[in-house]
């Protein structure tokens, strides 16, 4: 399992998608408890290893990733950005009351 699966948003952690809580939550209740375990020491070495996302290394290996795309996986990919961000965006306006 990845830690970084369940359609988790674009601006972090924060789940903003019903469906993928949903997705989620039926996860989860299907994990055992040492697969819960692992899950979250895999979240938090994930937290401790933040830093290491700026290095020049990271970003190389990043780059290599996108350019090995092909257009297709690419236009995948910024359209799921977009969404994540339209969703989040969405979410503040209706939260705080804009465009009300």
């Amino acid at each position: 399992m990845m830690t970084r699966g369940f359609g988790m948003g674009f601006f972090g952690r924060n789940p903003f998608d019903k469906d993928a809580r949903i997705k989620f939550k039926e996860e989860w209740n299907k994990m055992s408890d040492s697969e819960k375990l692992e899950f979250m020491n895999k979240r938090m070495e994930g937290f401790d290893n933040r830093e290491d996302c700026f290095s020049v290394e990271a970003i190389d290996a990043r780059c290599e990733k996108w350019m090995k795309m092909s257009a297709e996986e690419k236009q995948a990919f910024v359209d799921e950005r977009k969404k994540a961000f339209e969703n989040k965006m969405h979410a503040m306006h209706s939260h705080f009351g804009f465009g009300q």
